[in-house]
């Protein structure tokens, strides 16, 4: 290894406590720091365990998602043949604060098996690891601590804790809070129990609830909070309760929680509504080649109210034909009887009668897509009101629904079940003059259909809920 420093066999790593490398990471910007606990298996050689599908880690920013057919033969294990890589900005972090960059970490995610793994976390990075992650030296041994630290420009900063150091006597002391079945985040210091996220929110969910009416309202970027007077104020106002800062890399979190509210004319009615899963961009078809101006004019239609404007719209159900479109919804390299992803290039499409894609949404388009939604979702109804100024206010219910354990496949199949659907709603406008396009593509869902997406749902009353736990 020449002269690489061994930060980790370092006194300077032996000495340092959890104190001190929050104090670290919050020097570089940090606002999350998770961690797990490795096993003898997370090493170098076997790639340490993240997580089962990538819907776990929604807690992680990263890259791009590639897909790719295995040709090793070093596997015969069809399971381990399709594959998506995901890249990170990963970097490892000395006890003195020194970044070093591991420029080729990346996550492997083998849907059929399924797992991810992190990849390519030692390569090029500029420092020695003393064997921590050598299984034929110590990277085997039990006791070593992997902290993640997620910085505000959504980088990953690393740090190994080893076994006989400071912060590996502490952290079983120090507060954290269960996200997935591998992470736990470290929390404020103060009360030293530690409870689960599913509580922290429920708990929140009372308050929020026992609030009655609250005024429409947002956070900003440095978490003030401002009047918001948009109609579409109800998730915003639960944000800025939850103090979640709205951003535009995924769905709001709260604790590895994805929050979702949606406006009810009554409680009661948590089944009655559509609701929009995710509104991905096509990334082939006609509609990229060509694209969207020459796609609604090969596809789109005179719209029946507005003169010179071409729509594009209608239910696009699998493998049925819209009568709108006369397109159809096709899910390619996708076996729905074994439930099992074919082939790493697999999409969705709209096929025309010609059968020629005019969309394509590829596989590695949708999981990179589908990652964002975490693992773990609360779908919380409203009520809304206007005020005698014209703002508005919102309720929020005390029944929730609460769904863990999402999948890429089981997106999949909800798709082929037809109990998701494609409703587009696209625009051509001033077609004949200044031609300028809207889009907007969206999967849609009844509420009551939101259980197929999940392993686990729950209903919740948040009232009797946290007089249990109370």
């Amino acid at each position: 290894m020449g002269n690489k420093p061994k930060i980790y066999d370092s006194g300077a790593s032996k000495e340092l406590s959890v104190e001190g490398l929050i104090s670290l990471y919050r020097d570089q910007g940090v606002t999350r720091i998770y961690y797990k606990l490795l096993s003898p298996n997370d090493n170098s050689k076997n790639q340490p365990y993240m997580a089962g599908h990538l819907t776990d880690l929604g807690l992680l920013p990263t890259g791009e998602v590639t897909e790719s057919t295995s040709v090793s033969g070093k596997t015969k294990d069809p399971k381990r043949k399709i594959k998506y890589s995901v890249k990170l900005d990963y970097s490892w972090m000395s006890p003195q604060g020194e970044i070093y960059p591991a420029p080729d970490a990346k996550l492997i995610y083998y849907p059929q098996y399924p797992e991810v793994r992190l990849s390519g976390f030692l390569t090029k990075s500029g420092f020695d690891m003393g064997g921590w992650m050598d299984p034929g030296k110590k990277g085997r041994e039990p006791g070593r601590i992997l902290f993640l630290g997620i910085t505000e420009s959504r980088k990953i900063l690393a740090y190994l804790a080893v076994p006989d150091s400071r912060i590996v006597k502490e952290v079983n002391d120090y507060p954290s809070i269960a996200i997935t079945g591998v992470f736990n985040e470290l929390s404020a210091k103060g009360d030293k129990k530690i409870i689960s996220a599913k509580e922290l929110l429920l708990q929140e969910l009372r308050r929020i609830h026992q609030k009655s009416w609250i005024e429409s309202k947002r956070l900003n970027g440095d978490g003030s909070v401002r009047k918001y007077n948009a109609q579409n104020g109800g998730g915003y106002t639960l944000e800025a309760e939850l103090g979640v800062i709205p951003n535009g890399y995924a769905d709001p979190d709260f604790m590895g929680w994805e929050i979702k509210q949606f406006g009810v004319k009554k409680c009661e009615l948590i089944n009655s509504k559509v609701l929009t899963l995710m509104t991905p961009e096509p990334d082939g078809g006609y509609y990229v080649d060509q694209g969207v101006d020459a796609f609604m004019r090969k596809y789109g239609y005179q719209s029946p109210r507005i003169n010179d404007r071409l729509d594009f719209t209608g239910r696009h159900l699998a493998n049925e034909l819209c009568s709108k479109s006369g397109l159809m919804l096709v899910v390619d390299g996708y076996d729905s009887e074994n439930e099992a992803i074919t082939k790493a290039s697999g999409c969705i499409a709209l096929i025309d009668h010609a059968g020629n894609p005019a969309s394509i949404w590829t596989f590695r388009k949708l999981v990179e897509h589908w990652k964002r939604k975490h693992a773990k979702a609360a779908y919380i109804p409203s009520l809304s009101r206007k005020e005698v100024d014209n703002s508005k206010s919102y309720s929020y219910c005390n029944n929730v629904r609460l769904f863990e354990g999402t999948t890429f496949v089981k997106l999949l199949q909800a798709l082929t079940e037809a109990h998701i659907y494609y409703d587009p709603g696209i625009k051509l406008e001033n077609a004949s003059t200044k031609p300028k396009t809207k889009r907007r593509s969206q999967f849609r869902i009844k509420s009551s259909l939101l259980g197929c997406l999940y392993e686990k749902q729950s209903d919740v009353d948040v009232l009797r809920y946290c007089q249990k736990i109370t």
